[in-house]
């Protein structure tokens, strides 16, 4: 259990550090856009305040994440990382719809014109500060969904800072007031694709699909090929935090010692296939065939038996 939480310490010291820097500089650039009415840096602040939020939310999961497990959380709250960064992505998109309504909005009119010198000032720093929390979250552990899902909200935050730059200048040196709304509108899609990315990875976690860094066919295809297995069935995979957890049934060939396939079996998978939490029921090549060579999850019969015995539960016979 050392390893985990020795792991999670830079990852809550880059969520502090991060949400302190965006929270504090997300009331300067409030300020700064509502007397400026640069709707580009309002945008960016509106992106400041989600990322506070996303970051608070990121640091409450990564808490949540080294409890340990207990009889009834077999699995601690690992998952709570996915849903994390699920809700994370659900914000950013939210936050890019209602820039897009405000864009459309000033473009559909004539866009006021903005002081462009303390919209580049504000923007330029503001900059800084998102790509240094990015750094410090991928420096961190970018491979945790988690601290995924709060990069994409710093990175857009990046682009968003670097959308009012450019706004700016071009309203201070040529007068293109209408820039400022068409760069948002730009901004916005880009924002939309990276929170879509984590918002995909994240629902494939919490729906137990197989996780993307490994082929369910060559895993598949590798156990039934192992000398002493027969049969291969029940083969489920999924991912936990960022481990990937498998279950399967194996039959083993007539005369081969059941112990003799887990261990073969146990062996591929971890020092060939790299996957370290199994569970491997091995029947007896000899015996009668197994129950579950379908799974019962998916077994209509068998959902209809268990209601139909519950509904007897407690008559007297």
């Amino acid at each position: 259990m050392s390893e985990p939480s020795q792991r999670s310490d830079p990852i809550r010291r880059a969520l502090r550090l991060s949400l302190l820097l965006n929270g504090g500089y997300m009331l300067v650039e409030l300020v700064v856009g509502l007397v400026s009415g640069s709707l580009a840096l309002l945008s960016d602040a509106a992106h400041m305040f989600s990322d506070s939020a996303a970051l608070l939310l990121a640091l409450i999961v990564a808490e949540l994440a080294r409890r340990p497990a207990s009889p009834g959380r077999s699995f601690g709250l690992l998952r709570g990382e996915a849903l994390g960064a699920f809700t994370n992505a659900l914000l950013l998109i939210g936050a890019c719809g209602l820039i897009v309504a405000h864009a459309v909005e000033r473009l559909a009119g004539d866009p006021p014109p903005f002081p462009a010198v303390p919209v580049m000032i504000v923007a330029a720093i503001g900059l800084v500060i998102n790509l240094g929390s990015a750094w410090l979250l991928a420096r961190a552990d970018r491979d945790n969904i988690n601290i995924r899902g709060a990069l994409a909200h710093m990175l857009a935050d990046a682009l968003g800072s670097v959308g009012a730059l450019a706004a700016a200048f071009l309203a201070w040196g040529w007068g293109m007031h209408f820039a400022d709304p068409l760069i948002s509108l730009g901004i916005a899609a880009l924002i939309v694709i990276s929170a879509w990315r984590v918002l995909r990875d994240a629902t494939h976690a919490l729906l137990d699909f197989a996780p993307p860094e490994v082929d369910p066919t060559e895993i598949r295809s590798a156990l039934e090929a192992l000398d002493g297995v027969a049969e291969l069935h029940e083969l489920h995979l999924w991912g936990m935090g960022r481990q990937t957890v498998l279950t399967a049934h194996l039959v083993a060939s007539p005369g081969v010692a059941a112990a003799t396939v887990l261990r073969r079996a146990e062996a591929l998978l971890q020092d060939k296939l790299g996957i370290l939490h199994t569970t491997l029921q091995i029947d007896p090549g000899e015996a009668s065939p197994c129950a579950q060579i379908r799974c019962p999850l998916f077994r209509e019969e068998l959902a209809e038996a268990k209601l139909h015995a519950h509904g007897h539960h407690g008559h007297s016979h």
